[in-house]
């Protein structure tokens, strides 16, 4: 069995919360990818931390989002009609699960992933920049190199 099979065949093994969210990338990695502050928000049907890579009154903020949807109908509603010009979907495969990536431009840019991690959960995982401080392809890169750090602390390993 190849490791990205055994991956997609393990099943979650940790709920996310409120409190437990931040806890999804180690302090080691949080330090790796630069974030300044973790803070968690949470609502009926997701949990999500903001590692912020910029202080609060920063005119131009940057970080990473990382959000665990209990299922599809919590990932739909938070969908937003925000003004930003986004790409299509491009389908991938993320550590042997379905994934998405999808790149948003305007202002702030933003490469996410959205992943399936079956039993009609989802992670979603967004790198934003300011736009042209940070190519397409870094926010991609930096996107999928999060998403798959915070796969391997909800899967059985």
């Amino acid at each position: 069995m190849s490791e990205a099979t055994a991956v997609t065949s393990q099943p979650l093994t940790r709920s996310v919360d409120e409190t437990s969210v931040c806890e999804l990338l180690s302090a080691s990695q949080q330090e790796d990818i630069g974030s300044a502050e973790a803070t968690p928000d949470a609502d009926d049907g997701y949990a999500r931390c903001y590692y912020s890579m910029t202080l609060d009154n920063d005119p131009d903020p940057s970080g990473y989002e990382v959000t665990v949807f209990d299922s599809a109908k919590a990932l739909r509603e938070t969908v937003d009609g925000t003004d930003v010009m986004p790409t299509k979907s491009l389908p991938l495969q993320l550590e042997g699960r379905s994934a998405a990536e999808q790149m948003t431009y305007g202002d702030q840019w933003s490469g996410a992933v959205t992943v399936d991690l079956g039993h009609g959960r989802y992670l979603y995982v967004e790198k934003y920049a300011k736009g042209h401080s940070v190519s397409e392809r870094e926010l991609s890169q930096q996107a999928r190199s999060a998403a798959k750090k915070v796969l391997h602390h909800l899967i059985a390993r």
